[in-house]
């Protein structure tokens, strides 16, 4: 078997429907189907008879649920095939060769224990698509530091991944929010080597009420929770990046932290990291000079809007009876404003 489709899933059949007619429409069929399902009845099990998938299916109902990623890893640890190419139950493929594309990459690339293509992204709750794609600097800088991953996430949801089966890395069970990219980081600093396309093969879910994501957004335990779990993996001249350290004081103002005591307060892991600390004084530092520029400015401002206002004071009539005076008398006027800075 060359590749093993696994789609963890959770109820919400009428996204699964699409997605497996996804997979049907495929004209590459050397996969088999793994379905982990969290679901705590039969929806997705009845719609499965829908498909003839045959011996191909292999489907599990856990009890309990796993929850998520959990489930993406218990679906994973099933896998047979050579290729592992996850496929989320609200995802699909978007035309009949994407899978084949997938598979190309990798056998084309046999250095490589990873491969990635642009993806479609629907938002649902604003009914638009886009195009998410890595741009070619974005991908040469992945080629060498991985960790620019931190900053944010160039290659996409899972769904738009495959990789070998040999890896042996699972997504930590620990995250919801930045589960995707610390795996990813994780499967590139194991092997830097990875395949790209800038074709988009796949269509993503975004900004659905069902998706895990969306309870995580602007969630300040969550966010910066993850963010210190994922910091600890890079290595010290990693940690030590200028675009690193950015993205922390990015965070810290995002959730007014100004303190380590409201780290704590947030449930993060003490003690603090000393470098997380190091770097919560400097954006504090930083806050405290942009304040004093600011307010330093104050009687500036005050001081030019006067100036301006004596000038407009003063201008005003002369440039009523401007024209009607005589030739000598204008130069005259002339001289006086420019000596007095008027103008």
């Amino acid at each position: 078997m060359k590749v093993s489709i696994c789609i963890p899933a959770y109820r919400q059949v009428q996204y699964l429907r699409s997605t497996l007619i996804s997979l049907v429409q495929q004209d590459y069929q050397d996969f088999e189907l793994i379905l982990s399902d969290d679901s705590p009845d039969r929806q997705v099990q009845d719609l499965l008879s829908e498909f003839t998938f045959g011996e191909r299916c292999r489907y599990v109902r856990n009890a309990p649920s796993l929850g998520s990623p959990e489930n993406w890893n218990a679906a994973v640890r099933m896998a047979r095939g050579d290729y592992i190419k996850m496929l989320h139950h609200d995802d699909g493929f978007i035309r009949p060769d994407a899978l084949r594309q997938f598979v190309h990459m990798l056998d084309e690339h046999p250095h490589a224990d990873f491969a990635f293509a642009a993806s479609r992204v629907d938002h649902v709750d604003a009914g638009r698509q886009r195009i998410h794609r890595a741009t070619p600097e974005q991908v040469e800088r992945l080629r060498t530091e991985p960790a620019t991953l931190f900053l944010g996430n160039c290659i996409g949801a899972p769904s738009a991944t495959i990789v070998r089966r040999g890896i042996g890395l699972d997504y930590d069970r620990r995250m919801k929010w930045l589960v995707d990219i610390d795996f990813y980081y994780r499967v590139l600093m194991q092997n830097g080597n990875f395949a790209w396309t800038p074709e988009a093969l796949i269509n993503t879910t975004a900004d659905a009420p069902h998706q895990v994501t969306e309870e995580c957004h602007d969630n300040a335990q969550v966010e910066l929770g993850e963010a210190m779990m994922m910091f600890v993996k890079l290595t010290p001249a990693q940690r030590a990046l200028p675009e690193i350290r950015r993205r922390w004081q990015q965070l810290f103002d995002q959730f007014r932290i100004q303190s380590v005591e409201q780290l704590r307060r947030l449930g993060m892991p003490d003690p603090i990291d000393p470098a997380i600390a190091e770097i919560l004084e400097e954006a504090k530092a930083r806050r405290a000079a942009l304040t004093i520029a600011h307010v330093g400015q104050g009687p500036r401002r005050i001081l030019n809007s006067m100036a301006l206002r004596t000038k407009a004071l003063a201008l005003g009539p002369l440039y009523r009876v401007y024209p009607f005076l005589p030739s000598s008398s204008r130069r005259l006027i002339k001289r006086i404003v420019g000596i007095l800075g008027l103008r």
